[in-house]
């Protein structure tokens, strides 16, 4: 591996509600985002249950929300 650094996981939270308005998106936005019915994201924005989300669906609300601890995203450069 070298001298890469291999950042843990961010542990799910139940803050889904807080992170999707904190990424400006509303509830048929987030379901779109996530190739999801407006009813599923419903519940899994709804429950108190913290593994409703996958790792990968959380952090990638984390990016958007810009609360990723690790990363952030940045435009793309135009070419």
């Amino acid at each position: 591996m070298g001298n890469s650094i291999v950042r843990r996981p961010v542990p799910v939270q139940n803050n889904v509600r807080e992170l999707r308005i904190a990424a400006g998106l509303s509830q048929e936005g987030a379901a779109e985002r996530f190739d999801l019915s407006l009813r599923a994201w419903q519940t899994k924005e709804a429950t108190a249950k913290v593994a409703l989300l996958s790792q990968g669906e959380y952090e990638l609300l984390l990016l958007l929300a810009g609360k990723h601890p690790y990363y952030e995203l940045v435009p793309q450069s135009k070419k």
